[in-house]
């Protein structure tokens, strides 16, 4: 035994205290991650030149849980005779979600787009990071770490595919960003276990999570309204991301889903245990006894055929029959 396992070494026995959110590691690492990404975003950019009637930035109308407008912007650089220097990122070209990458092969986009932050907006990072946290660590230690991880993921694939199929269909003329739909899927999950409790809305107004979760959804109903009346383009619909982690949340509620157990089923290394279990019985042979009930019957037999035929005709099967009944026999005795 090493001393590394030993109770005196570990760290929580010298100190006393226990790990910062031991109790929830999904929330930890999945608000962990976000923020290292954002900081990635940030830092890994590069200076594209494009003509001067182009604009600095692209705006995409992707909304967070607190309505923040979300933009995919760029820095300007200083003008030369050529046109506008952009700072383009790195991390944003390779995880940003584009419905023609995506349907061009590059499927990771579906994961990676709501990991990622607009850098020109640092807030909604903030208000998403406070509602991960706060609904995420909840949820967790009811729902458990890896429950609470394929539901996280569930719902920011599920509304990627949706925004996906939308561009299909028409031009969206900005990539989805942002962790907006995952946490309102929260939102709508802890809404449906705790509806009246309150929590403050801007840190300074008192609301109930159920009320507040019904503003949401009048307003993107309202924004759906306005573009079937003409009154907005219909390519903002495909941005009402946060309406549709809404309906994630509760169909998973309310059909009572369990991703961890549909995940179990396309685990490999269990279904290789599986398989390997199937083939070991397959070779095992499984001895039957013969029935007690018919084995005076088949003596009667046997020796009928020993009085017509001699004892050199039986079969191995026969001769084995006769020894179980004399064993038998003489356990009566």
């Amino acid at each position: 035994m090493g001393s590394s396992n030993r109770d005196y070494m570990q760290s929580d026995y010298d100190t006393g205290q226990p790990a910062w959110a031991h109790d929830v590691p999904t929330t930890k690492w999945l608000l962990i991650i976000t923020v290292a990404v954002f900081f990635l975003q940030t830092m890994l950019t590069h200076e594209v030149r494009v003509p001067q009637n182009d604009g600095p930035f692209a705006s995409s109308a992707v909304e967070g849980p607190f309505r923040a407008v979300s933009r995919v912007r760029v820095q300007p650089l200083a003008h030369d005779g050529f046109g506008d220097g952009l700072h383009i990122s790195y991390v944003e070209e390779w995880c940003l979600l584009d419905p023609h990458k995506v349907l061009g092969g590059q499927v990771w986009r579906l994961v990676t787009y709501f990991f990622c932050h607009d850098r020109g907006y640092p807030f909604g990072l903030v208000f998403n990071m406070i509602g991960l946290w706060y609904l995420g660590s909840s949820l967790e230690r009811m729902y458990g770490s890896r429950e609470l991880l394929w539901f996280y993921l569930a719902s920011g694939v599920v509304c990627g595919l949706i925004f996906t199929a939308f561009g299909l269909k028409m031009f969206l003329p900005a990539p989805m960003i942002g962790a907006g739909p995952c946490v309102m899927a929260l939102l709508t999950l802890y809404a449906t276990h705790f509806p009246r409790q309150e929590i403050l809305f801007c840190w300074v107004i008192p609301i109930q999570i159920r009320v507040l979760l019904f503003i949401y959804i009048a307003l993107d109903l309202y924004r759906i309204l306005q573009a079937s009346k003409g009154e907005a383009a219909w390519m903002t619909v495909a941005y009402l991301s946060e309406l549709w982690g809404i309906g994630f949340g509760y169909c998973y509620r309310r059909f009572n889903w369990h991703l961890t157990r549909i995940a179990e089923i396309f685990d490999l290394s269990r279904l290789q245990r599986k398989l390997r279990r199937a083939s070991t019985a397959r070779t095992l042979k499984v001895f039957h006894p013969e029935p007690t009930s018919n084995l005076d019957e088949q003596v009667d037999a046997i020796l009928a055929k020993i009085h017509e035929q001699g004892s050199e005709s039986l079969t191995e099967r026969e001769r084995s029959i006769l020894q179980t009944a004399s064993e038998r026999a003489k356990n009566r005795l």
